[in-house]
């Protein structure tokens, strides 16, 4: 028989990486609830701020040296309307975009194979080697432009890649004596066979020397334990024992160009017993200072009950539990169906594992042949009764959301392995008021001291996985916590379209750093209008004057300054995309998110001196990958489809880069396909997708999702050549919404928007009596017997 698995309704916290914040408490307290005894030695030197000192070519062409206006000069000559933006610690260019450059053949211009010949080496198609081979002759044609010697880099596999079938990345990193410059890279973005963007970030001058390393790894280990009162391998798990590692760091002071060097560190980094935090050290391995001593996590058919949100904003809801481990052999597919017969699951999943506190999770089949995890009430250790004392809400609720947001992050990435890979998730830990991100694991405390217990709301279970994939998305984590945290928050806003993070985490709404939230009990508020103020958020009029110190692009505290981004990124789908708030809109920024993720880093630059001052000219900037993944024909210099809506929306809050050609301008250079009419039928454990055509040369994708026609989708089926589409892996008697896009062959960034979303429930398949028995007799065969026949 088949087995559906319950959805959990659980409560997470807010987002990893974000502490659980009482009203009328210090903002810096949203870092971390409770501090231990190592958080008072937590210090950050200002040479590791290398954000900001960004400007156009045009404001600094007069600091440039001849050469390279020469050569800039010479390149918009030949290459026609291009832009460009200087970094002006480094004097290189950090990004410029602009009217395409022929790089293979594409939609955006008239090359073909024969052209590329030399480079295709016999290949039919281009791949990742023949673009980075285009790459070094472009570096080593304009060397004297980009200012970094070819042989100095080396290709990031990871950064690079074809993210969607119109879309290159050639991400290089940068080597000095053998050893890669962290966070610093050279990065062009090819879009419909067009070289489209080109940056350098954290590149110091090609005449910045490698210092001499003047310590051992024994001796810096040292200087961190003599600071921190002592190491014990009792109490301390070495996690990272003394990496040495070569970083950008910022001068004081410097003049144009000469803003960064290299300095070579020593990096710890431990657990110690007792004490929450994974704990960091960085020490310099010229002098011995300790440059960063911090804690560097990231805070904030089976069948089961979860919440759709948080216990407060709605009663405990049933749903599959999908990809749950079954003794029998296998796991239940994504709607929580298996083959059958009896069988006992321990949420230790094939993409998920739940570790609980309150005890161990072992459910059995019932007599039907399910396996059903059940709902309560109550919080923390408290069961349906089944499932034993380790089934509880945080167990239940996170095995789902988190299998979930897997899945939708597959469909746009289905190339990343991490995805694949089993995530333990611990649940109901002995502490309040938090969850975090680790490195490795995900982590929610119970209810307490005034906070809701954090596995059991979605908002922070999306956010804590948010900080996850970013490390996991071939960038590794934000080079700052300000982007990380947006990161996370965005994760939660694309899954849930609610704009509170962590809804029903505190007991009243967020302080929202002194401009207070209007009707979010969570963490933040990312739309604007519901604060106090009603004031788009920038660096001038909140980073700088309500953010604490910490580590985000403007040297603030993370969680603060990710207000920024976050609402640029709420804004975009909400306000100012066409039909605003409503489901086309979500699906366009779903598709420049993350497609934009393996090429992204700081969400903006910042510039710190006098007022603060911000744009999104950096090369990783949020602005420009998601621009480079909107455009359709290979041209930015025109605009792109979304444009208007994409600048409306950044530049609102200072983090667009108001330089570019075309910035502003929405423009199509291709015509979509005509929007598909769905059509629904409901089968067994299935459902039959079908749609009208769209034309000749055009594909579909099908996604789906268990919520409703605004929320979150999966992208369940890419690139489908037929006009239908049928749905295996779905449980009966729950309803599913689907939406199918249209698309030209071979450009997703001319998609039409969805069809009208519809929705079905599957059932099983009725059952039909068989006809009644004809020519019945009955003969007396005794006093009190009879024969019958038909």
């Amino acid at each position: 028989m088949n087995v559906n698995v319950r959805r959990f309704a659980a409560v997470a916290l807010f987002a990893a990486g974000v502490s659980a914040v009482m009203p009328g408490t210090a903002a810096a307290q949203m870092v971390k609830g409770k501090l231990g005894s190592l958080d008072s030695l937590s210090v950050r030197s200002e040479r590791l701020n290398i954000s900001g000192g960004i400007d156009s070519i045009d404001a600094l062409a007069s600091a440039l040296a001849p050469a390279a206006n020469n050569s800039w000069n010479q390149f918009r000559a030949t290459n026609g309307d291009w832009t460009a933006a200087i970094d002006s610690k480094s004097g290189l260019i950090a990004s410029a975009d602009g009217a395409g450059i022929p790089w293979v053949p594409g939609r955006g211009n008239r090359l073909t194979r024969s052209d590329i010949a030399s480079v295709l080496g016999g290949r039919a198609k281009p791949d990742l080697a023949v673009l980075e081979s285009i790459a070094r002759n472009f570096i080593a044609k304009n060397g004297k432009l980009i200012g970094v010697d070819a042989s100095s880099l080396v290709l990031n596999a990871g950064r690079s890649g074809q993210p969607s079938d119109y879309l290159w990345f050639v991400d290089f990193d940068v080597v000095r004596a053998g050893i890669p410059v962290e966070n610093a890279r050279v990065v062009f973005r090819v879009n419909h066979g067009n070289l489209i963007q080109w940056g350098t970030e954290n590149v110091p001058a090609a005449d910045v020397a490698v210092p001499q390393v003047k310590l051992g790894a024994k001796a810096a280990l040292g200087i961190l334990s003599s600071y921190i009162g002592g190491l014990s391998p009792l109490t301390d798990r070495i996690i990272e024992n003394g990496t040495l590692r070569l970083i950008p760091t910022a001068k004081a002071e410097a003049a144009f160009g000469k803003g960064l060097e290299l300095t070579n560190i020593y990096q710890f980094t431990f657990h110690r017993q007792g004490v929450m935090g994974t704990w960091r050290a960085k020490i310099d391995a010229g002098n011995g200072d300790i440059l960063e001593f911090a804690d560097v996590n990231d805070y904030a058919q089976a069948t089961g009950g979860i919440y759709q949100n948080s216990p407060t904003t709605g009663a405990e809801i049933v749903r599959p539990v999908p990809f749950t481990n079954l003794s029998s052999g296998g796991f239940t597919n994504s709607g929580g169906v298996f083959g059958g017969g009896a069988a006992t699951s321990t949420m230790a999943g094939q993409f998920v594992r739940i570790s609980d506190t309150c005890g161990a999770i072992s459910l059995a089949t019932n007599g039907s042949g399910d396996l059903v995890f059940g709902t309560s009430a109550g919080t923390n250790c408290t069961t349906p009764g089944v499932g034993g004392a380790g089934n509880t809400h945080s167990s239940r609720e996170q095995f789902y959301q988190v299998n979930r947001i897997k899945e939708v992050v597959k469909g746009w990435l289905p190339s990343n392995a991490w995805l694949n890979q089993q995530l333990l998730v611990n649940v109901n830990l002995n502490q309040t008021c938090n969850a975090y991100w680790n490195g490795s694991s995900l982590n929610f405390f119970r209810s307490g001291g005034g906070c809701n217990n954090t596995g059991e709301i979605s908002g922070v279970s999306l956010h804590e996985f948010g900080h996850g994939i970013d490390q996991n998305d071939g960038t590794g984590s934000a080079s700052e916590g300000g982007t990380g945290e947006s990161y996370g928050d965005t994760t939660a806003v694309i899954a849930l379209h609610a704009s509170c993070m962590g809804a029903g985490f505190l007991a009243g709404n967020c302080s929202g750093y002194g401009d207070a939230c209007t009707s979010c009990t969570g963490v933040r508020d990312v739309d604007f209008a519901k604060h106090a103020s009603n004031t788009p958020a920038t660096v001038a009029n909140f980073t700088q004057v309500r953010c604490g110190a910490g580590s985000g692009p403007c040297g603030k505290e993370v969680h603060c300054e990710s207000y920024v981004p976050s609402e640029a990124i709420w804004d975009f789908a909400n306000r100012d995309l066409p039909g605003p708030g409503l489901g086309p809109a979500w699906t366009t920024l779903d598709r420049l998110w993350y497609l934009s993720r393996s090429t992204a880093t700081s969400s903006f630059a910042c510039t710190r001196t006098g007022t603060f001052t911000s744009n999104g000219c950096n090369a990783g900037s949020w602005w420009k990958t998601m621009r480079a993944v909107d455009d359709d024909d290979g041209n930015l210099a025109n605009g792109t489809p979304h444009g208007g809506a994409l600048f409306a929306a950044f530049n609102r809050h200072g983090i667009a880069c108001t330089t570019d050609t075309g910035a502003s301008t929405t423009f199509r250079g291709c015509t979509s396909p005509l929007v598909p009419t769905l059509s629904l039928t409901a089968g067994n454990n299935s459902a039959a997708v079908s749609w009208t055509s769209s034309g000749a040369g055009v594909v579909y994708d099908v996604f789906r999702n268990e919520t409703g026609c605004n929320a979150g989708f999966t992208k369940v089926a890419n690139d489908v050549s037929a006009t239908s589409y049928s749905d295996n892996v779905v449980a009966n008697n729950f309803t599913y919404y689907y939406q199918v896009t249209a698309q030209p062959t071979g450009n997703e960034a001319c998609a039409a928007v969805p069809s009208v979303c519809l929705s079905v429930t599957p059932l099983p398949a009725p059952c039909t009596p068989p006809s009644a028995p004809t020519g019945v007799t009955a003969t007396a065969t005794g006093q009190t017997t009879a024969t019958v026949s038909w």
